[in-house]
């Protein structure tokens, strides 16, 4: 009775995974769900200041522009993640789309981290810089905000660019101004921003690495593949010398 052989193209396009490739894919898949989780929250932060009427001190203070860059990078994990995933599924026959996927996460959080340098740079002289946004760039209702929840008048003493009207101002027994109540709101908004980049980095090497990983056993069970349908010619070819 002769032997079925299959044939390098059946080796290939098995649907059946090795263990190790089962167990990559499984924590590729993961991973990518945890972008994927990442895109959804960076959206709805996004989305949520875009729509906000009243945003109140943290576009003030972080600058709206910063805030709204959250629904570009939630549109852009959310499209890669749907992207490595989907390569994820036959991972032999789209290897390629899977290097696509880690360069694509290469160069988000290449831009990350330039941003929470650009970030950083700017809270190096942070008591000069608000200083200066006080004094030349917020308007009146905005250090009203401050001077009124803060407890406050004027910037550094009550004769540092205040706002009369304010019912600190018009305290006189407030005589301190609102550079701390300011400068503590800034780092501790700055600290959200800086956690939220830091974990989407995080994640984001976690994506590459079990990219990586699920690259290698892909290559490892390719070439066991192909050696067995290799085996298998060598086989046929000496049955038939045989007869």
């Amino acid at each position: 009775m002769a032997l079925a052989r299959p044939t390098t193209e059946a080796l290939i396009d098995r649907p059946h995974m090795a263990p190790m490739q089962a167990k990559a894919s499984r924590m590729f898949r993961f991973w990518s769900a945890a972008y994927l989780a990442c895109g959804l929250v960076a959206l709805s932060v996004g989305a949520y200041y875009i729509n906000a009427k009243d945003e109140g001190h943290r576009a003030f203070v972080v600058t709206a522009y910063i805030l709204r860059i959250y629904v570009f990078l939630g549109l852009y994990f959310i499209t890669n993640a749907t992207l490595g995933i989907f390569a994820s599924m036959a991972p032999l026959k789209r290897k390629r789309l899977l290097y696509c996927y880690t360069a694509l996460i290469a160069l988000i959080i290449f831009i990350m981290v330039v941003v929470s340098i650009c970030i950083w740079t700017r809270t190096l002289n942070i008591n000069g810089y608000y200083a200066d946004m006080w004094r030349n760039e917020w308007s009146d209702e905005i250090k009203l905000m401050f001077e009124d929840q803060g407890q406050c008048c004027g910037f550094l003493s009550r004769n540092d660019s205040p706002v009369a009207s304010s019912a600190s101002c018009k305290d006189e027994s407030i005589q301190h101004g609102c550079m701390y109540p300011v400068i503590f709101y800034a780092q501790h908004s700055h600290r959200y921003i800086y956690a939220g980049l830091i974990s989407f980095c995080l994640v984001g090497l976690g994506c590459i690495a079990t990219i990586m990983l699920l690259i290698i056993d892909c290559s490892s069970e390719h070439r066991v593949r192909l050696s067995q349908s290799h085996y298998w010619r060598k086989r046929a070819a000496s049955k038939a010398a045989d007869i």
